[in-house]
C-alpha cells in the first residue's frame, strides 16, 4: 500500500512541474447546495473567502426551497462577495441544486462543497487546483478530508466520534490510505473538485435527480462515470482539510441512515449490480420469499425487539453514559446497520412482500453485530453471579 500511494503522488508530483511553469490563473467554481441552515451558511461563506489561499473562488450558491431566511443572507452576500451566484429552486434534494449549479459555473475546475463544510486553512483550496493542474485529465477528481470541529465551542460526541472511525457509517476517511488513487464509493461531495468537463450536460447527465434525499446520489454519478471509456479515478489528498459542523445524536443518525436505506434502493435500481456492492441482495432476496406458516404472527415481536435495540441506544444516550464501555461501538454498529436496512425494506418491498423474513433478516444482522454486546451483558453478568455465589457459599 505505501507503494502505491508512492507511485500516485509521484506521477502527480512529475506532471505537476511543467503545468505550475505555466502559470496558469488560480480559479475555480465552488459549487453549494443548501437547506434551512441560513446562519451556518453564512459561516461558511465567510470561512471560505478568509481561506481562499490565493485562489479566485467563484460562489455558486444554490438555495433547495429554504423556508428560513437564507435568501436573505444571500442578498446581503452578494452585495459584499462580487464572485457570488445564486439561485433558489423548489426542494428536490442536493443533487438537483448541484446540476444547477455546476451548470451556472463559469470555470471548468469546480468544487462539491456542504454548507457545513468550513475551511480549516489556506491549503483548503489550493490544494485542489494544484493537483488539477498536475493532472489535466476530466477523468480525475480530488478528494478533501473532513473531520469534525476542533473548536472547544462545538462538542463532539461518541455518535459522531463513531460515525467517522474505522469502519464508520458516515465517511471512510479513517479507512483510506493518504495520498492514494481510490474508487467512486469515496465520492463525498462534501469536499470533492473536478473538471465541469467530466459531464457534457449536467441538467441532463449530472446527479440523477430521483435521489431525492442527501445519500447515494454523489456515488451513483461517480460510479456512472467510472464506467465510461478511460473510467474515473479519485485522488485523496487530506491536505484539503474542511471542519464539518454538523451535530449528530443517536435518533438524528438513525433517521439519516433510514434515509439513506432508502436511497440505496433507488441506486440498485438503477444499477442491479450495485445490489450486491452495497449490501441490499440478501435482504432482497429474504423480501421476496413466499409467506409461509406463522411468520405473521412473528412481525410484531421481531418488530418490537429491532425497536428495543433502538431505544436501548437512545436511553444510554439520554443517560450520559454512552461511549463509557467498549461494547457501545457494537450497540451503535448495530443499531445504525438497522436503521439502514430499514430504509432498504421501506422502499423496496410492495404490498405483497414478505414483511417478516425480511424484519427477520434485519434482526439477524443486528444480533451478528450484538453477539459481544449480548456476551458482556449477559453470559458475563451471570459468570460473574455464579463464581460470586460460590465464593458466599
Amino acid at each position: 500500500m505505501e507503494g502505491t500511494r508512492m507511485s500516485a503522488w509521484s506521477s502527480l508530483k512529475e506532471a505537476e512541474g511543467p503545468m505550475m511553469e505555466s502559470r496558469q490563473k488560480a480559479a475555480m467554481s465552488v459549487i453549494i447546495p443548501t437547506y434551512n441552515r441560513a446562519d451556518l451558511l453564512a459561516e461558511t461563506l465567510r470561512r471560505c473567502v478568509d481561506n481562499a489561499g490565493g485562489v479566485e473562488l467563484e460562489f455558486v450558491v444554490i438555495d433547495d426551497g429554504s423556508s428560513d431566511h437564507t435568501p436573505r443572507v444571500l442578498e446581503q452576500f452578494e452585495k459584499e462577495i462580487r464572485s457570488l451566484v445564486w439561485r433558489r429552486t423548489p426542494n428536490g434534494g442536493p443533487g438537483q441544486a448541484r446540476n444547477l449549479g455546476a451548470s451556472l459555473a463559469s470555470h471548468n475546475l469546480i468544487m462539491f462543497m456542504g454548507d457545513d463544510i468550513q475551511p480549516v486553512s489556506d491549503d483548503f483550496f489550493r490544494v485542489h487546483w494544484r493537483l488539477h493542474q498536475a493532472y489535466q485529465s476530466d477523468r480525475f477528481a480530488v478528494l478533501g478530508k473532513c473531520v469534525w470541529p476542533h473548536s472547544a465551542e462545538k462538542d463532539v460526541n461518541f455518535v459522531m466520534a463513531h460515525i467517522q472511525g474505522y469502519g464508520g457509517e458516515q465517511f471512510g476517511y479513517a479507512d483510506l490510505a493518504p495520498y492514494s488513487w481510490i474508487d467512486w464509493r469515496f465520492f463525498y461531495t462534501g469536499n470533492i473538485s473536478l473538471k465541469k468537463s467530466a459531464v457534457s450536460d449536467w441538467m441532463v447527465d449530472g446527479f440523477d435527480t430521483r435521489f431525492t434525499m442527501a445519500a447515494f446520489e454523489d456515488i451513483e454519478l461517480a460510479y456512472r462515470l467510472s464506467k465510461e471509456p478511460g473510467g474515473y479515478r479519485i485522488f485523496y489528498d487530506p491536505g484539503a482539510l474542511g471542519e464539518h459542523i454538523h451535530p449528530y445524536s443517536v435518533d438524528s443518525f438513525v433517521n439519516r441512515q433510514f434515509a439513506a436505506g432508502l436511497m440505496a434502493v433507488v441506486a440498485a435500481r438503477l444499477h442491479p449490480e450495485l445490489a450486491g456492492k452495497i449490501g441490499l441482495s440478501e435482504l432482497m432476496h429474504a423480501v421476496d420469499l413466499p409467506w409461509s406458516g406463522n411468520s405473521e404472527a412473528r412481525l410484531s415481536d421481531y418488530l418490537s425487539v429491532i425497536e428495543g435495540i433502538k431505544s436501548w441506544a437512545r436511553l444510554l444516550e439520554a443517560q450520559k453514559t454512552l461511549g463509557r464501555e467498549a461494547w457501545h461501538e457494537d450497540l451503535l454498529f448495530c443499531v445504525f446497520e438497522i436503521a439502514f436496512l430499514h430504509g432498504v425494506l421501506t422502499n423496496y418491498a410492495s404490498a405483497t412482500s414478505n414483511f417478516s423474513e425480511g424484519y427477520r433478516y434485519i434482526l439477524g444482522k443486528g444480533m451478528q453485530r450484538l453477539h459481544r454486546v449480548v456476551h458482556h451483558q449477559v453470559t458475563g453478568s451471570e459468570r460473574f453471579k455464579d463464581a460470586l455465589l460460590g465464593v458466599v457459599n
